[in-house]
């Protein structure tokens, strides 16, 4: 959830970055929103901030998306060591296997 909500923020601050690339004049007025409080700024001073931000986001992406994959695959390694069964995980592969062994069928539904 959190890896998501940053990947939004993400592309918000690429769509700013983008944005404020298309004015010519770095002494324009902008503003910045920093902690709740509108800030009057010009875009010379907001584009790097927003560049730096973004690359940081980026950085802790990858760097959550690297640790939610270790702990994924400690977590099977310890259910396949227990013998750990989550109730459902078998009927939902048997049942993927079974829709894919058979034909598939269209229905037409006519009124």
């Amino acid at each position: 959830q959190k890896i998501s909500e940053l990947k939004l923020e993400e592309s918000e601050h690429k769509l700013v970055i983008d944005a404020l690339k298309e004015v010519n004049d770095p002494t324009r007025k902008c503003y910045q929103l920093v902690g709740g409080v509108l800030m009057e700024r010009t875009v010379g001073q907001v584009q790097p901030n927003l560049e730096n931000n973004a690359s940081k986001i980026n950085s802790l992406i990858n760097s959550m998306d690297n640790t939610l994959e270790k702990k994924a695959k400690e977590l099977v390694d310890f259910k396949e060591k227990h013998g750990i069964k989550v109730k459902g995980e078998d009927s939902m592969e048997d049942k993927s296997k079974s829709d894919s062994a058979a034909p598939a069928s269209t229905g037409v539904l006519v009124n």
